[in-house]
């Protein structure tokens, strides 16, 4: 599976592990230390992305900055526009390059 399509799926199965607010102010499903710990001990860094703000594990690629030619050349995105690794997992629009070399377009949010 595209490592993309994989950090776009865990990203929407992150919603399920946000913290919502409940009327009365207090935290529904917090985030646990644990994960917080472990997305640290892996190099992440813990913050809010995509259109709902939700808070999430941003992993660092090793690899971030290095060329590439199609997306199994990069632990993360391969950029179509500049052919690098990404740095991390991000959302908004723009073109990475699938394993056939082909670029895509797209805005994950």
């Amino acid at each position: 599976m595209n490592r993309f399509f994989f950090f776009a799926a865990l990203s929407l199965a992150t919603v399920s592990c946000t913290p919502e607010t409940a009327p009365d102010g207090s935290a529904i499903n917090p985030l646990w230390p644990s994960e917080r710990q472990e997305c640290a001990r892996e190099g992440g860094r813990w913050g809010r992305g995509g259109i709902l703000r939700l808070e999430m594990c941003f992993p660092s690629y090793s690899d971030a900055g290095k060329s590439c030619a199609k997306a199994s050349d990069c632990e993360g995105i391969c950029l179509a526009d500049t052919r690098q690794c990404s740095e991390t997992f991000f959302f908004g629009c723009y073109s990475y390059l699938e394993d056939n070399g082909e670029a895509v377009e797209i805005c994950v949010d």
